[in-house]
């Protein structure tokens, strides 16, 4: 809600605006113009709703056409003779021969499961209903297996969380955010303010990277551990140096090293899959490493696998998995 008791929309993805602009203009086989742009595309409706200047939204259409032809999207303009009289207008289009499947490649039943699992982490990603037509297009090329096989493998890459897009957003406009944030182990929640830097994927989990203004440090925080509504405030931070951002980047990749499990798993079980542990030899059980961010984390992962393996160490890690199994059967008493 904003100030005025009215309903306010969230900010835009910008990905998510040139994935529709992209739908769109492959769509049409004449292009489009602007004005219909403007109409046909969710993000530019709202601005208009919102009483933005015609002059605004032409920059902003402007530079999301500079962003398409810098992804390597070949956008072409057309000019037509208008029915009306000697008027000429300016129409845009994708030419879909750049999207279409080579004639020559063929895809096994597998690699069609794997496209469909990477088309469901980029609608996920995106939080947006429009990029569920991916999927529909992967489907198209020939029969996907049921997701049910997918099953050992979906859990590493989720990336649906509720503060993805906020916090994309204060990146991109380096604003101040402010949430809750709890670690495991504790009943409550802590309250952090952050300059957040930069979003990643680590491990197939989301974390935000930046400066912690109560602790002055450098900071990351896990998306899936913010038990609150991201709060995005006016006030603004300049944009951190390259040799700043690569330190944090740094400090985090030395801290993933430092932390490795080592496993004995059971051959061809779900876990063996989900670590995508080598099909040849005949022992009966595979013993490896793994690095990890977070042991609670890793924890949570490898519960989902229970009886396929054993945590040779650290012995933290075998602890952890069994807090996690008593308290889910203390919620079930």
């Amino acid at each position: 809600m904003n100030d005025n008791g009215g309903y306010q929309r969230d900010k835009a993805d910008a990905a998510e605006r040139l994935l529709n602009i992209t739908l769109a203009l492959i769509s049409t086989r004449i292009g489009m113009t602007k004005s219909e742009l403007f109409s046909a595309i969710r993000d530019y409706r709202n601005d208009i709703e919102a009483g933005i200047s015609l002059k605004s939204l032409e920059k902003k259409f402007e530079r999301d056409k500079d962003d398409l032809r810098a992804s390597g999207i070949q956008l072409e303009t057309t000019i037509l003779q208008s029915d009306m009289g000697d008027n000429q207008e300016t129409r845009y289009i994708i030419n879909p021969s750049g999207f279409q499947w080579p004639k020559d490649v063929t895809l096994s039943p597998k690699q069609l499961q794997l496209l469909q699992l990477a088309s469901t982490v980029w609608r996920q990603a995106s939080l947006s209903s429009d990029a569920a037509r991916g999927l529909d297009r992967l489907r198209a090329l020939g029969s996907v297996s049921p997701s049910s096989d997918l099953i050992g493998f979906a859990p590493r890459i989720k990336t649906h969380e509720p503060a993805f897009v906020p916090l994309t957003n204060a990146v991109t406009d380096r604003h101040q955010v402010s949430f809750e944030y709890r670690k495991p182990g504790q009943s409550k929640s802590e309250p952090r303010n952050l300059q957040p830097w930069k979003i990643s994927n680590i491990e197939g989990q989301w974390i935000v990277q930046g400066f912690d203004t109560d602790a002055n440090d450098y900071r990351n925080f896990l998306l899936k551990r913010i038990v609150s509504n991201v709060k995005i405030s006016d006030q603004t931070f300049e944009a951190p140096s390259q040799a700043h951002v690569a330190e944090l980047q740094r400090l985090l990749d030395l801290h993933i090293s430092s932390n490795v499990a080592k496993l004995r798993i059971k051959r061809d079980s779900m876990a063996w899959f989900h670590f995508d542990l080598p099909t040849a030899g005949s022992s009966e059980e595979e013993e490896f490493e793994i690095q990890y961010m977070d042991l609670w984390l890793l924890a949570d992962e490898l519960r989902d696998y229970a009886g396929d393996f054993v945590v040779v160490e650290p012995k933290e890690l075998d602890e952890a998995i069994r807090h996690g199994y008593e308290k889910v059967a203390a919620d079930h008493v």
